[in-house]
């Protein structure tokens, strides 16, 4: 037998040493990886949800208004479902248990005493409220387990459909 053939059948300890340190520094390296993005995968999710919720709420509050614009009354609301039937309930209290807070405030809106305008925050100059157009603002809030509290925040302006507005 030739001695070259003999040096190169198996591995030298350099070589098994050099392995050894690579596959210590890759594995972990790759397994934080697939972590992370499953964990924005997952974040991702809930924010889509999240989203979802809003436009629920919304739809609801536009429902609620073709009833009867008497329906949207001044005050602070909170939406949850209906267990085992999908439908929704308003109540006047926090929820208590639900993974996403829909909070609902109704104010009558605020016009320019001058120019009859939508008045909005930090304009300045006399106002008048008008009881024929509710400024609703949406909330959803949400706080899942592996990220911190988070909200969306929706504001939408509604008249009564059903009756002529003249300024």
């Amino acid at each position: 037998m030739n001695k070259t053939n003999l040096n190169h059948r198996g591995l030298s300890l350099v070589e098994l040493i050099i392995v050894t340190v690579l596959f210590a520094v890759l594995v972990p390296t790759s397994l934080s990886v697939f972590v992370g993005a499953r964990k924005i995968s997952g974040q991702s999710y809930i924010q889509h949800q999240a989203a979802v919720t809003m436009g629920e709420s919304a739809d609801i509050v536009r429902y609620l208004r073709n009833l009867g614009f008497d329906q949207l009354v001044v005050g602070d609301f909170y939406l949850i479902r209906n267990p085992g039937t999908g439908s929704w309930l308003v109540k006047g209290d926090l929820p208590d248990k639900d993974t996403y807070e829909r909070h609902i405030v109704v104010e009558n809106a605020l016009r320019h005493a001058d120019t009859n305008d939508l008045y909005f925050d930090g304009d300045s100059g006399p106002s008048y409220e008008d009881a024929d157009t509710k400024k609703i603002t949406i909330s959803i809030l949400w706080a899942p387990d592996y990220i911190p509290l988070d909200i969306i925040t929706q504001t939408m302006y509604v008249t009564d459909w059903q009756k002529v507005i003249t300024y």
